[in-house]
């Protein structure tokens, strides 16, 4: 286990994050307290894949270790959104979440080759598993598009080669490719017309139009992305296993690091009205204890 407090690198300014319980008020005229961090604040869970909730001024968090969503919100802190009590034998584990636009969360089970699914909980709390879907899929990434359309990401391993792909999926249990030939991908995600994908292992993110989602080009070249998020000016995040969030200019792909120090970055999720990022930190080192943190990182 890493330190909680990383050092980040937020444009020319350059500090430490910490674990200060007293959260950091806007101006006098907000009429309201959110926390802006820098913050790390430990979970009873392995944090994933994240949906901020502007609406709601909620954020979601996909549990990688207990097979549940739970939730963030300022002055309340962390508790159970909802949770799925049939997790299979060793594949508790979730990815990405998103949100349709009737409310309903969807998130995506790994499953090891054995157990993928697709998931969702209603506004009303009930809860469900997408009948029908392949097991062997492997998913890890999932996004809403704006005309309601629902893409996962997956691959299958086939003589310990991956074979990877994006593919449409419906809550009635069907699930149409869109995009092959992809190694590893983990993070997708559609804007507007356009769709994003971070491929782990080819170490790349591409960009499409939803017209044609098969025509990929690459937009950025990185080591080991993760899941894609909208970030702060139309950029996108990304997060690696080095620890270090990164913006990505859809523009031309330029890449920079807004953090750094992290022990690896997972799901992000960004809060646009209050400036802030949240971070999906998770220990891959067992050997001194292991502490997941949800980091909230300011952006100025």
């Amino acid at each position: 286990m890493k330190s909680p407090s990383p050092w980040l690198l937020l444009g020319a300014l350059l500090f430490t994050a910490c674990d200060d319980s007293t959260p950091t008020p806007l101006s006098p005229d907000a009429g309201s307290q959110v926390d802006r961090g820098p913050r790390a604040i430990p979970l009873e869970g392995d944090p994933n894949g994240m949906f901020w909730d502007a609406t709601t001024q909620t954020l979601f968090i996909g549990d990688d270790q207990n097979h549940r969503i739970l939730k963030y919100r300022d002055g309340e802190g962390i508790s159970v959104a909802a949770t799925w009590a049939d997790a299979p034998a060793n594949s508790t584990n979730l990815g990405e979440i998103t949100r349709m636009q009737d409310g309903t969360l969807v998130t995506v089970r790994f499953g090891f080759g054995n157990a993928g699914a697709v998931l969702f909980v209603r506004p009303d709390g009930t809860t469900g598993t997408v009948p029908n879907l392949p097991i062997n899929r492997r998913r890890i990434g999932v996004t809403v598009t704006k005309d309601g359309r629902i893409l996962d990401s997956y691959f299958v391993r086939n003589n310990n080669v991956n074979v990877g792909s994006i593919a449409q999926v419906t809550l009635e249990g069907t699930e149409t490719e869109l995009v092959g030939a992809l190694q590893k991908p983990v993070g997708v995600l559609a804007v507007d017309d356009t769709l994003y994908i971070a491929d782990q292992i080819a170490g790349k993110v591409y960009r499409s139009s939803l017209a044609a989602p098969a025509e990929l080009t690459t937009l950025a070249t990185i080591t080991e992305p993760d899941l894609l998020s909208v970030g702060p000016n139309g950029t996108l995040l990304t997060g690696t296993r080095q620890g270090t969030v990164l913006s990505i200019s859809t523009r031309d792909g330029a890449t920079s690091a807004l953090a750094t120090g992290f022990q690896q970055v997972r799901g992000l999720a960004y809060d646009e009205a209050n400036r802030r990022i949240f971070a999906a930190d998770h220990d891959d080192d067992e050997t001194n204890g292991t502490t997941h943190f949800l980091q909230i990182i300011p952006v100025d």
